[in-house]
């Protein structure tokens, strides 16, 4: 049985995937297995997956399957996986070449449901920045210990889970929806007994004008409602709604009311969901504005929330045109 198992979801990513596969067959530490889920891309990605099989069988496993999104093609992998941890990787991203061993190492020292690490993220061949979480770097903690947990990067691709807190939990992926990420990681990071980050940035994200979340398919923002209902729901089922209230109600500030808020301001000012996003936190979190966590909120942030608040929506937008001209 390996240590980790790689799980590519793949879906018009031809240009980007053998980049992807040879970073993951380059890594120093080759304790892995790599599962390549063709999710029905109509390009050349399944056979280029076909292709690096046959000339590494020892390490590569590929699965075909009918088209049912990222989410679903994350839900096949993990159940056939063999792996002791499992890590994410999108078809058109990829990793340094250190990441398996570095993690390794960590793992010898100090055992973890979760390992976490920073993102460098790449625009047009260049980098642009870098994402890393709030928790302190090599000091184990829990949500309960360390809410920072919940407040950083939402997305399934800079960690390495055991393969238990999907299996045991019942956790997966919703499928053929927008907001995802944010369901299973947040399930994930409470049900987490343990976490450890590394310092180091090792997964190299790609900024695309194409990639679902920089779609502008208005309509589909709703869906972060959706999001939050089946997080609402799962905190009740699970008798959390009482322990992580706080904590789920400023995730709800920042990726409802604010993120999602300006993405459909800056498509549509006069757009119905700006009116449904505030309704909703009003029903579902109504004393969200003495959120104890409103303090984490950066300045930039902390001026959009008021202003949303005020419903000073051309301000908002005017805001962020100008950001943009300046190139920030």
């Amino acid at each position: 049985m390996p240590t980790f198992s790689l799980i590519v979801p793949i879906y018009k990513v031809e240009a980007y995937l053998p980049k992807c596969i040879d970073s993951v067959l380059a890594q120093t530490c080759q304790d892995y297995e790599l599962l390549l889920v063709d999710d029905g891309s109509p390009d050349r990605s399944g056979k280029i997956c076909d292709d690096y099989a046959a000339k590494h069988p020892d390490k590569i496993r590929v699965i075909h399957q009918p088209n049912g999104g990222a989410g679903a093609a994350r839900n096949h992998g993990i159940s056939v996986s063999t792996g002791e941890y499992i890590l994410f990787l999108d078809g058109d991203d990829y990793l340094s070449k250190d990441l398996l061993s570095d993690l390794k190492k960590a793992m010898e020292k100090t055992a973890a449901d979760l390992y976490l690490f920073g993102a460098i993220v790449e625009k047009d061949g260049k980098e642009v920045g870098q994402l890393h979480e709030l928790i302190p770097c090599s000091r184990l903690c829990c949500a309960k210990e360390n809410s920072d947990l919940f407040f950083g990067v939402m997305a399934p691709w800079n960690r390495a889970y055991k393969r238990s807190l999907f299996t045991d939990h019942r956790i997966e992926f919703a499928t053929k929806v927008w907001y995802e990420d944010i369901r299973v990681v947040t399930k994930i990071h409470t049900v987490a007994t343990s976490a450890l980050r590394l310092p180091g940035a090792y997964y190299h994200y790609l900024q695309r004008e194409g990639s679902a979340m920089n779609n502008k398919n208005i309509e589909r923002n709703v869906e972060i409602l959706y999001a939050f209902d089946d997080l609402r729901q799962w905190f009740d089922e699970h008798d959390y709604n009482s322990v992580y209230k706080n904590e789920l109600t400023f995730l709800a500030i920042q990726h409802l009311l604010i993120a999602a808020t300006v993405r459909v301001l800056l498509i549509d000012r006069k757009h119905h969901l700006v009116t449904d996003f505030r309704e909703y936190m009003e029903k579902h979190f109504p004393d969200f504005r003495d959120n104890p966590y409103l303090s984490k909120l950066d300045g930039n942030k902390r001026l959009i929330y008021r202003l949303l608040l005020q419903k000073r929506y051309r301000t908002v937008c005017m805001i962020f045109r100008v950001k943009a001209l300046l190139g920030k």
